[in-house]
């Protein structure tokens, strides 16, 4: 592939020849635990993988895949959502999937997943230099092959605006009417039911892959829908936003129940400490608390081993009142 300039971690034993060395002298470097084998013919030093994270691996894995092929693939499912930045439940995993229209042959060895779908032009769009499915198309065929709650988790991101670190050829957003009318036209396809299950769920208005996961186990725990985002000034002028707000009917027993997921990665990422030390970071949040508890409100909170567990989830909501939906 020669249309893409490679991340420069990346070393080719091909290139190597083109100044006059030899493949050897990677080989030599990975029998030493100085370089990684990525792919055939693809290393990366230790050092930088072993500084990576999870994302990162994966990027180096899905363009090391890409540099393995003679012409341009098309990256899909798990890989294109890396590439789009949309978020999965857990790690992400060793494959690099890659998609070929209907009809052509490749067989899934070597840590490379090929999917034979049909496939328009409409479909392919370049992100960060390389062929990708579309935003809308990756959201889709994610929500064929992922289980409800992951599907929820990158199907509400995918809503939202596009991550200003993503350079696209193509549309950078996806509308609810689009997501929903693409699962429709699935049919009877592989898939096609659990896609409009989760397209129908999904909602942008989900600020994190912990609200998503909340919200969809929430739903399957059988309890009722929460209002998300929702807005209380106090008397001093200050504005917060909750999570989620279950408003006053017959599951509540108070007025309003609101609930607070609270990630870990808040009070760690600079993104969010926005210069503040965690202990500011911890008062500011109790001093958020305190404005909106009120006698007529009630408050719950949970983190990531209660957001993925449905059972947790239900017995935490009813002890705080809130009753379950009859379905």
């Amino acid at each position: 592939m020669d249309t893409w300039d490679h991340p420069s971690e990346l070393e080719l034993t091909r290139e190597h020849g083109l100044v006059g060395l030899d493949g050897r002298v990677l080989r030599r470097a990975r029998e030493r635990g100085e370089k990684l084998r990525l792919a055939r013919g693809v290393y990366v030093p230790s050092t930088v993988w072993q500084s990576a994270d999870d994302d990162a691996r994966y990027l180096l894995r899905i363009q090391a895949a890409v540099l393995t092929r003679v012409s341009s693939p098309v990256l899909s499912h798990f890989s294109a959502a890396r590439m789009w930045g949309l978020p999965v439940l857990g790690s992400w995993p060793r494959e690099v999937h890659f998609i070929v229209p209907s009809g052509v042959v490749r067989r899934s060895q070597n840590g490379i997943v090929w999917h034979r779908t049909p496939l328009s032009d409409d479909d392919v769009v370049e992100v960060d230099g390389l062929l990708v499915t579309s935003r809308l198309r990756t959201l889709v065929d994610l929500a064929r092959v992922s289980p409800f709650v992951s599907a929820v988790v990158a199907l509400d991101a995918g809503l939202r605006p596009l991550p200003t670190w993503v350079r696209t050829t193509g549309t950078d957003t996806v509308l609810k009417d689009e997501l929903t009318e693409a699962a429709l036209r699935l049919g009877a396809a592989p898939g096609g039911r659990p896609a409009r299950m989760a397209a129908d769920f999904a909602d942008g208005l989900a600020a994190s892959p912990g609200e998503s996961a909340s919200r969809a186990n929430v739903f399957l725990a059988g309890m009722p829908a929460p209002v998300l985002q929702v807005e209380y000034r106090s008397a001093d002028g200050h504005r917060d936003i909750t999570d989620f707000t279950w408003e006053a009917d017959r599951h509540v027993r108070r007025r309003v129940l609101l609930g607070e997921f609270d990630g870990k990665v808040k009070y760690t990422r600079n993104q969010y400490l926005k210069g503040r030390s965690i202990e500011e970071v911890v008062w500011e949040e109790k001093l958020r608390e305190d404005r909106l508890r009120a006698p007529d409100r009630g408050m719950v909170r949970w983190i990531w081993n209660t957001a993925l567990s449905p059972v947790r989830l239900r017995t935490l909501l009813l002890e705080a009142g809130l009753r379950p939906e009859k379905r």
